[in-house]
């Protein structure tokens, strides 16, 4: 099936399957789970018609709430799809020339998700916030989950996105200045190979074009990762890692809490697992593409 994949901007009509799609590939992360402070797994949503448990409700909810800030921000909601056999003459390296018609969820094959320069989640923007949804999924995690959320894991990333900018002399040090990555999946249900990447370095290929056009310099593009596996991908498109640190979780691989029973060994392959990593991608010089 990666023969004829296309890219393009996805339609808001999308964005509660592009959800479910996003909670489905985020389910085995650890941090993840690890926010919500789980005990067992949730299980996988198989449609968005399918009833949910209150744990699935609130994962899902937040998941929505990015769609929505991004949308609002004017950033890039974009997807890698399977066209109809009527479409598959279309090239997969640029949008879909046709009339848009929503894509069935298992011809998804990846969703990435842009935000421009000064538009980062900002909990000072309390109003934003609350509208998006975020701050209500935030709320749905108790103060465990929005500790482990606001002050653990987002501490990390803003400390090591600013270390990492200012050893490097870019953007003053401020990620703000920066457009972010918010999001880069591929879907579970999805059986072709490697496509969330190519939809990456598509959308910001696409991005750096339309600020060429508008005689503005190309802006940098950084992301987070919390999977080794990401960082190995993200570095084949040119991000290069400026910053990683480890978790102390007390959760196992996927972030669901140990039991007072755990092995060593569980233990071990749990701190291995559990790191968070910030990354860059500088746009080439003028001439070099």
């Amino acid at each position: 099936m990666d023969g004829d994949i296309i890219f393009r901007n996805a339609d808001p009509s999308e964005d509660d399957e592009l959800a479910r799609i996003m909670y489905n590939a985020f389910l085995p992360i650890w941090n993840h789970n690890w926010f919500q402070c789980l005990t067992t797994p949730l299980d996988v949503i198989p449609s968005t018609t399918t009833p949910l448990t209150h744990l699935q409700a609130r994962r899902l909810a937040f998941y929505r709430s990015w769609f929505t800030l991004v949308r609002a921000h004017l950033g890039a909601v974009t997807i890698a799809y399977t066209p109809p056999a009527t479409h598959s003459t279309s090239s997969s390296s640029t949008s879909n020339p046709q009339p848009f018609t929503t894509s069935p969820s298992n011809s998804i094959a990846a969703v990435v998700l842009l935000l421009p320069p000064h538009a980062r989640p900002s909990w000072f923007e309390p109003l934003i916030a609350w509208r998006s949804g975020l701050l209500p999924a935030l709320l749905g995690l108790g103060l465990r989950g929005m500790w482990r959320v606001l002050v653990t894991f987002e501490g990390n990333v803003e400390r090591m996105i600013y270390e990492g900018l200012k050893a490097q002399k870019v953007a003053g040090g401020d990620q703000r200045n920066l457009v972010m990555c918010n999001g880069c999946v591929r879907n579970p249900e999805w059986e072709g190979k490697v496509p969330a990447r190519r939809l990456l370095n598509w959308a910001v290929e696409q991005w750096w074009e339309r600020e060429r056009l508008a005689g503005k310099s190309r802006t940098p593009v950084w992301l987070d990762t919390s999977v080794d596996e990401g960082v190995r991908a993200y570095q084949e498109i040119g991000f290069q890692v400026l910053g990683e640190c480890a978790v102390d979780t007390g959760a196992d691989v996927n972030g669901i809490k140990l039991g007072h029973g755990a092995t060593q060994e569980a233990k071990e392959k749990a701190r291995k697992r559990s790191r968070q990593w910030v990354m860059l991608r500088m746009p080439a010089e003028e001439g070099q593409g």
